[in-house]
């Protein structure tokens, strides 16, 4: 494996890995080929018959750790892992402080002063990267387990973490470096080697690689909100109840609520796990016809959102008659996913749901106000977000959106190399070509032969100590 540029694996790096704030433990992660070295001069066992440079390997020891002036910083347990039998595949020493910040600042200082360096952002799984423990999309699902909000997001990142993708991409590799091989004996050997039996390479193709690929960027759309979560905006004309229904959903008083129209001029988010999935639920500005220059930026904004959303809670007042405003939004949410949801319904109705017919949208009637209909509501969202389809299997992986973005252009070049092998009248050079593409863009997702830019890119997503 190279080593890239800004990340030079031979320095002995440190980082706090464990969260910032107060806490019951703070761990100081080191790796590299000095991270006895460092050990030496940070830790102080119990045992003196334990050198803190060589510690027994996969053991908690007790002791002692030591500041940049060698004074008492905390009573800590410290754990060695020997290359190359670590998350990194280097040498890594662990010490495991109470979570005080002050404590973990003097050690990671302690460390500096010793000859490390302050990790980057996800360098310790880059290091995992390089030195063969994890592959490029096992990476990724690193970061993406941290950041998972729900059960089946960490699922998800999981199954990817245990290598599904990679599996599910090994055969497509395999098929596609044959027919890459087969292509350029024909180039580079035209007398030796029997004419390239076109039909055939590409039928193999198609059914070894590009039906693959196309079944797993279909599976990506249907279990995109799964493992990505999805941006549900609440849109309507003012004082309908909008911020009364975000509140509820929340769980908490999050938008400001009053009996005047138009309080909200921002959109406000915040996450709510609503029928198995992780929503980034907006509430928006009232998409009505109020004069003034704040008034309108709040309906620009609303109107930004609602381009951008997977669902649209289309929020109307069941306790008043509909307006003209109430139908334009209906009309204005025409074209996107949703939900009609009438608020109210604890006060007298002033119309009846039959006046939505032909909305072709699920209607729920809810109290915002006294809580009613919300279960029915959340399972509702939900549905509509994954369309019914239930959460993907245990240890089936789903490509994120860069993955399938890559596995997509992939796809394109191998469906070029199809056709130009199909039609036998396409020079074997371009068909090469179009096969080193796709296994370029499969390298993308992999990581085999990935471009320094793209690997740059995935670990730039990660925290500090990770």
């Amino acid at each position: 494996m190279r080593v890239m540029g800004p990340y030079d694996s031979g320095d002995t790096i440190a980082a706090i890995a464990t969260p910032a704030g107060p806490g019951g433990i703070g761990i100081l992660r080191i790796s590299g080929p000095k991270a006895g070295e460092v050990a030496a001069r940070l830790f102080l066992p119990d045992n003196p018959r334990l050198d803190p440079a060589a510690l027994p390997p996969r053991r908690l020891i007790l002791g002692t750790a030591l500041g940049k002036q060698g004074r008492a910083v905390d009573r800590v347990l410290a754990v060695r892992f020997a290359a190359p039998r670590s998350y990194t595949t280097q040498e890594v020493v662990e010490l495991q402080s109470h979570g005080g910040p002050a404590v973990l600042r003097a050690l990671l200082a302690a460390a500096l002063a010793a000859g490390c360096r302050l990790a980057r952002p996800g360098e310790f799984t880059l290091r995992a990267y390089l030195g063969g423990r994890l592959d490029l999309s096992q990476a990724e699902a690193v970061a993406q387990l941290i950041a998972a909000q729900s059960e089946g997001e960490a699922r998800l990142a999981m199954a990817g973490l245990e290598g599904g993708l990679s599996r599910i991409l090994a055969p497509i590799r395999a098929a596609l470096i044959l027919a890459a091989a087969t292509v350029e004996a024909a180039i580079d050997f035209p007398e030796e080697t029997a004419e390239i039996a076109g039909p055939d390479l590409a039928r193999n193709l198609r059914q070894e690689a590009l039906e693959p690929l196309g079944r797993i960027i279909a599976r990506r759309q249907s279990g995109r909100v799964w493992r990505e979560g999805a941006l549900v905006v609440l849109c309507g004309r003012p004082n309908v109840g909008k911020s009364s229904l975000f509140n509820a959903l929340l769980g908490q008083n999050r938008a400001i609520v009053t009996s005047t129209a138009g309080t909200t001029r921002d959109a406000i988010e915040e996450s709510a796990l609503l029928g198995g999935v992780v929503c980034r639920l907006t509430d928006t500005a009232g998409l009505g016809l109020e004069p003034g220059e704040l008034e309108a930026l709040g309906r620009a904004a609303a109107r930004e959102r609602l381009g951008q959303a997977d669902l649209a809670l289309v929020v109307l007042d069941g306790g008043a008659a509909l307006t003209g405003e109430d139908r334009e939004v209906l009309a204005a949410t025409a074209g996107t996913k949703r939900v009609v949801v009438v608020n109210k319904r604890d006060l007298a109705w002033a119309w009846e749901l039959e006046t939505l017919a032909g909305q072709g949208a699920p209607i729920l009637r809810v109290s915002a106000k006294q809580g009613q209909g919300l279960e029915e509501l959340a399972r509702m969202v939900g549905e509509a977000l994954t369309g019914g389809q239930a959460e993907p299997a245990p240890g089936e992986a789903v490509a994120s959106q860069r993955q399938a973005e890559a596995l997509a252009a992939c796809a394109q070049a191998v469906g070029r190399a199809v056709e130009g092998l199909e039609a036998q009248s396409i020079a074997a050079e371009l068909v090469s070509v179009d096969l080193a593409e796709a296994l370029g863009r499969l390298g993308e997702v992999d990581g085999q032969d990935a471009p320094e830019a793209v690997i740059e890119a995935v670990f730039e997503q990660f925290c500090v100590g990770k």
